[in-house]
Parts: C-alpha cells; sequence; structure tokens
C-alpha cells in the first residue's frame, strides 16, 4: 500500500515528539518532529511532504495566543525598552558587517551574496530578494538561512530551559467551544488578509493584532487550550525540518563550515546580549534571549508562549527587528548588490 508522503511525515513527526516527551527533552512536541523528519529526509529514500496551510494553520495558533497577553497595560509598557531596540539591531548591523567580510574573504564568494547570507533573520524576505537578484547565488542564501533558523530553533529551547525557565509546558486549561473555534476562523481569515497585504509572516501577525484588537475593545476571548498549541508545535516543527534539503548540501566544506560559524557567532552575540537586557530591565533570562536572538518571529513567538516568556516583550522586539530589517538592512544589501552588478558588467564590457 503506498503512503502519501504527508502522511509519512505526520507520523514520523508524531513519533519523534513521543521520544522528546519520553526523554524527558525541552518543547518536545517542536524539537522532536523537527529532528525526526529532519533526519529521515536527509539520510533516507523516503519522500516527506509537508503543505504550508498545515504550517499556517500552526501560526494562527500562535498568533493567537501571542495577541491574547497583548492586553492594554502591556502595550502601554513597550515604550521604555525603544533605546534598547535599536542599539541591540545596530549591534547586530555591525557584527554582520563583520562576518560578511570575513565570509566574502575566506569562501571567494562575492560581497552581495556573501552579505545576503549573513543578513541576521528574515528567511522569507530574504530569500524572496535573493531570487530577484540574477547576481547572488541563490542555493548558498538559501543553505544558510535554512541552517541559521534550524540551529536557532534546535538550539534556543536547550539554552532556555538550562537558564531555568519551566520546559513542562503547562499552556493553560482553557476549553473547547464554539466561539473560540469560530475565533479561530477568524483568525485564520486575517492571517490571509494580512498575506494579501504583503505582511510579513501574516498568518501570525494578523491572528496578533486580531486578537489584541479584541483585548482593546473589552471583547472575550477565551484561553486557548494547551492541546492546540501542542498541534502548532507539531505542524511548524515538521515543516521547519523538512526546510533543509540533501541537495542543499553541495556547497563547498568552506561554505558550510562559515554557514555553521555564522550561524554560531549570532547566538553566541544573542546570549551575551541577552544578560544586558536581563539586567538592566529585570526581565527573565528566557524573555530577554527570546527577544535578542535572531530567529523567526513565528519561531520565537511560539518558544516564549510554550515557556512561559513574556510574549508581548518578545514580539516587539522580533517585530522591530523585521521592521530595521525591511527598512535598513535589505535596501542596504540591495544597493551593495546593484554595485556589484555594475561593476561585473563594466568588467565584462571592457575586458
Amino acid at each position: 500500500m503506498k503512503i502519501h508522503p504527508m502522511v509519512k511525515a505526520f507520523v514520523i513527526g508524531l513519533g519523534g515528539a513521543g521520544l522528546f516527551i519520553a526523554a524527558g527533552a525541552p518543547m518536545p512536541w517542536l524539537l522532536g518532529p523537527l529532528f525526526a523528519v529532519l533526519l529521515v529526509q536527509l539520510f533516507t529514500p523516503l519522500s516527506l511532504k509537508w503543505h504550508s496551510r498545515f504550517r499556517n494553520g500552526g501560526l494562527v495558533v500562535a498568533g493567537y495566543v501571542i495577541g491574547y497577553a497583548f492586553t492594554l497595560e502591556a502595550l502601554q509598557g513597550m515604550k521604555q525598552y525603544f533605546i534598547a531596540m535599536v542599539l541591540i539591531n545596530i549591534a547586530f548591523f555591525i557584527l554582520f558587517l563583520l562576518i560578511s567580510s570575513l565570509m566574502a574573504s575566506r569562501t571567494k564568494v562575492d560581497q552581495a551574496t556573501a552579505m545576503t547570507c549573513c543578513v541576521p533573520g528574515g528567511l522569507s524576505q530574504i530569500i524572496t530578494f535573493a531570487e530577484e537578484q540574477k547576481t547572488i547565488d541563490l542555493t548558498a542564501v538559501t543553505f544558510y538561512h535554512v541552517l541559521r533558523v534550524l540551529l536557532i530553533v534546535a538550539i534556543v529551547p536547550f539554552i532556555v530551559a538550562n537558564g531555568g525557565s519551566p520546559h513542562v509546558e503547562d499552556l493553560g486549561q482553557g476549553d473547547y467551544t464554539f466561539y473560540l473555534f469560530g475565533l479561530f476562523i477568524l483568525c485564520y481569515g486575517s492571517g490571509m488578509m494580512a498575506q494579501k497585504l504583503k505582511v510579513p509572516t501574516a498568518f501570525l501577525l494578523g491572528p496578533v493584532f486580531l486578537i489584541m484588537a479584541f483585548n482593546l475593545v473589552g471583547a472575550t476571548v477565551p484561553i486557548m487550550p494547551g492541546s492546540f498549541l501542542h498541534i502548532a508545535q507539531l505542524f511548524i516543527g515538521i515543516y521547519i525540518g523538512l526546510l533543509l534539503k540533501k541537495e542543499d548540501l553541495k556547497l563547498t566544506k568552506r561554505m558550510i563550515f562559515y554557514s555553521f560559524f555564522s550561524s554560531a557567532v549570532l547566538i553566541a552575540f544573542a546570549y551575551g546580549l541577552s544578560f544586558i537586557l536581563q539586567d538592566h530591565y529585570g526581565l527573565s533570562f528566557a524573555t530577554s534571549f527570546l527577544s535578542v536572538v535572531p530567529g523567526g518571529l513565528d519561531q520565537m513567538g511560539i518558544i516564549a508562549a510554550s515557556v512561559h516568556a513574556d510574549v508581548t516583550v518578545v514580539t516587539a522586539f522580533q517585530l522591530f527587528r523585521i521592521l530595521f530589517l525591511s527598512v535598513f538592512i535589505v535596501p542596504f544589501v540591495k544597493l551593495i548588490a546593484g554595485r556589484s552588478a555594475h561593476r561585473k558588467k563594466v568588467s565584462a564590457e571592457n575586458p
């Protein structure tokens, strides 16, 4: 009997979650499926697939949980972090310039490709940008950013757990009601609308803004049952685990080494900054670290909700990072790529 590749992925992901639960690992419903499908895809001939709609459904649940935490009091407390947000992103920008320069000199790739590979965050935005630039090595950029996401999602929960945050996910005792399912449908619709408006991580931010609006007008928002978040983690974990393909491993050994190196430096730098943020604002280690580390807003948001970090603070920092990335870093890299393409054209015309 032929089994559909999506069914295989679901069964393998569920088995991975079971193994991680039995082992007492942090965030088993996210990390178990991620590692299970990643290893099966890379080291076996099995064909696995996962539809983006399931990932989107997981993001909607995460967005609901994050939006639930955005009360008026929480929003009023965001102003105090603005200077820290600016300084942290400037620090990452300087680090990004240093790492990309080192990579360009050691791997012999062009500066535009090196910079696009080393941008701290923005997987979907950066890969889309790289596709539009004919002079940039898309394979290298995809590998670097997928690997960064995999390493951050795989390593961060263990760091947070060792930092004293609970890894037993007592996520809530909400009840399954028709009202809750109705809100979930509305949240999915808001994600579709945000996607049409080209909002980054639309299926996360659409529900965040919708549930936040419900909170601000005083409407009743029920607690999301913990099992919903487990399902969301399972769906997202399978999706992330399938991002890295066998064909992505065909880069040179030096390129692969520097992809690991750049990701490790970003995580270590975020780890150091998180202690400064923790001491200055009195935040928990989990909240400060998840706020600073350059992972995706969706991944950091769902991890924050699972380990009982302050999701409003984490989301605010990660949203600001996306804004900084879109307004400053991507145009800067685009400028460098344009100059690089112009130089190559001039060189070709004047050999």
